[in-house]
């Protein structure tokens, strides 16, 4: 599993996530305003849910599979995770075996590379 943005990640960054934040902005707006300004809000009430209706529907088939495909992404580097934990410890075995092989080695020569009873 790498940490690098796949085009997956990089493509819910720009697309999905700017819609998410305009959706909360312009529900909030209304909100905010029809607290503050009622007298705005409520006679152009239809018009303000329209707007948060376009802005939460029209791109909503398109979000939901860019989504789908992004959920894929995550759940293949979730099921990843046991066979990268296996390679990792078979991997710090064999290199263990390799450093004690060395050591091994290593005792039998001097500091000048030769047999220690030579």
């Amino acid at each position: 599993m790498s940490n690098a943005k796949t085009f997956n990640d990089r493509l819910v960054n720009k697309t999905i996530v700017p819609i998410i934040y305009l959706w909360i902005l312009a529900a909030g707006g209304v909100v905010g305003m029809g607290i503050y300004k009622p007298e705005v809000v409520i006679p152009n009430l239809d018009g303000f849910i329209a707007l948060i209706a376009i802005i939460g529907g029209v791109a909503s088939p398109a979000l939901s599979i860019i989504v789908r495909m992004w959920e894929n992404e995550q759940q293949a580097d979730i099921d990843g995770i046991p066979e990268d934990l296996l390679h990792g410890r078979e991997r710090d075995t064999e290199e263990h075996r390799h450093q004690m092989a060395v050591e091994k080695h290593g005792e039998g020569m001097g500091a000048d590379g030769k047999k220690g009873d030579e």
